[in-house]
């Protein structure tokens, strides 16, 4: 019996150390085991219980049994002789709980005992790791690739395993066997299998982490990650700020000849990081985002909360990034939609916006309609020239005064009027073609030149403008 309870106890000392797990643990998945199989061993006793003493390794099978002068079903009663053994106190009428000979339980039944006690500890290592990482969402775990599932990567994180989903690897990164990594926990939830650990090397988060673990400042609060945004496997950006006047929070960042970040950069295999500097000032924001394209000026419309970005011809394609990643980015670390155009497109346009103005005043001023009727054509919505010409009269009788003779005019006259434009526009474009290189007559591109007749200049003879080299993102 002895060594039977120094086997005993060296069993729980064993798993302990193995699993981590507490004695009482095993304690109880040994008790637990016990009474699941005495049920099934020793089906004619009632409230079978389990006792394991870890100081001495004794093991008591327990039955529930009525204290009696005399004896008539043993197997729930017992003698008042033989629960004084137990406990002198007992009298007749108690129910105490008596032990059962060990032995009866059998080779089979220690097997079965032995399965369900594996089995216990197997659930509770699984609810120990669930205790040990369910609070860990948003820590960073270095792992190593332990086998890839389809396409998601199971990932050995020392204790367990995690799941790096295929989404949540950076864009044209191949990982394979062996490769060490930091992830980020991203979630930890508890099913029937057991714990299940979700992790991403993807998120914009996980950068933001690295940076505070290779950056002292960003440690210690002196710096601040104020926004990220990321393409993962491909560029991230992020905008910094330092309490601490004394301190250039993209210089500790970038770190002595870019020894910081490049620790970072090696991490996500050479993914492109741009560190700016952040500003409470929008559109100081926005140029810094941008970089490292040249900003002539940003245009905010707070109400949109859209912002036209105007750079130098020569800059549109450095502002915009391939395949727009540059803008992409800009947008999402400032928060603004940005419309990014060139210097000679801003310029088309408000020469276009202004001929369009004239046009219609030029026409409006034909017409010798009341400053009334005027206002209530532009405040319909009725802007240009050829908006009036595309009009229906019905669409303009309440505006002039209830006169459907006059809404006609204005509609057949304002397409007579487009189209003395576009005419003048064809003129002037073949003259071009003949005269190439040659400079234009004075006056020709000034949309003030337009006859009393309505024939205008070339600026605004479709109303329209290119928008070839505009990139706009939100």
């Amino acid at each position: 019996m002895l060594a039977q309870n120094a086997a005993l106890l060296n069993f729980v000392k064993q798993i302990s150390k193995e699993k981590g797990l507490d004695p009482l643990i095993i304690k109880d998945a040994v008790e637990q085991a016990v009474v699941a199989t005495s049920k099934k061993t020793l089906s004619q006793f009632d409230e079978a219980r389990a006792e394991l003493n870890l100081e001495t390794g004794d093991l008591q099978i327990l039955v529930r049994k009525t204290v009696v002068d005399q004896v008539e079903n043993w197997r729930s009663e017992i003698s008042l002789k033989e629960a004084r053994r137990i406990s002198k106190s007992n009298k007749i009428g108690d129910v105490i709980d008596a032990p059962i000979d060990a032995s009866e339980f059998g080779r089979v039944a220690a097997q079965s005992a032995r399965q369900i006690i594996m089995q216990k500890l197997r659930d509770a290592e699984r609810a120990k790791i669930f205790e040990d990482y369910k609070d860990r969402a948003g820590q960073i775990v270095t792992g190593v690739i332990q086998r890839f599932e389809r396409r998601d990567a199971v990932v050995n994180i020392g204790d367990t395993e995690a799941i790096l989903p295929y989404e949540e690897q950076p864009m044209g990164v191949r990982y394979r066997f062996g490769d060490r990594m930091k992830c980020l926990i991203q979630a930890v939830e508890l099913t029937a299998r057991g714990p299940s650990i979700r992790v991403s090397r993807a998120c914009p988060e996980l950068v933001a982490k690295l940076f505070a673990l290779e950056v002292p400042e960003i440690a210690d609060g002196i710096v601040q990650i104020v926004a990220i945004a990321r393409e993962a496997g491909v560029r991230t950006k992020l905008a910094v700020t330092s309490r601490n006047p004394d301190v250039d929070p993209v210089g500790a960042c970038v770190g002595m000849k870019g020894s910081r970040v490049q620790m970072i950069v090696r991490e996500f295999e050479n993914e492109k990081i741009d560190i700016v500097p952040y500003s409470a000032n929008p559109a100081t924001f926005i140029m810094s985002s941008l970089n490292p394209a040249q900003i002539l000026r940003v245009d905010l419309n707070e109400a949109t909360h859209r912002a036209t970005v105007i750079v130098p011809k020569d800059n549109l394609s450095l502002a915009i990034g391939k395949k727009g990643q540059n803008a992409r980015l800009a947008a999402r670390l400032t928060g603004w939609q940005l419309d990014i155009k060139s210097a000679d497109e801003v310029a088309e346009e408000e020469a276009a916006e202004e001929a369009r103005i004239h046009y219609l005043r030029d026409f409006l001023d034909q017409m010798e309609l009341s400053d009334e009727m005027r206002s209530a054509i532009t405040a319909s919505g009725f802007n240009s020239v050829e908006a009036l010409a595309e009009a229906e009269p019905s669409d303009l009788i309440e505006l002039v005064g209830g006169s459907e003779e006059l809404a006609e005019q204005i509609c057949d006259n304002a397409q007579g009027y487009v189209e003395a434009l576009r005419e003048m526009q064809k003129a002037e474009n073949q003259t071009e073609g003949v005269q190439a290189g040659a400079s234009q007559p004075a006056g020709t591109n000034d949309p003030q030149q337009a006859s009393p007749e309505g024939r205008a200049p070339d600026e605004a003879a479709s109303g329209e403008t290119s928008s070839e080299n505009t990139k706009e993102v939100s």
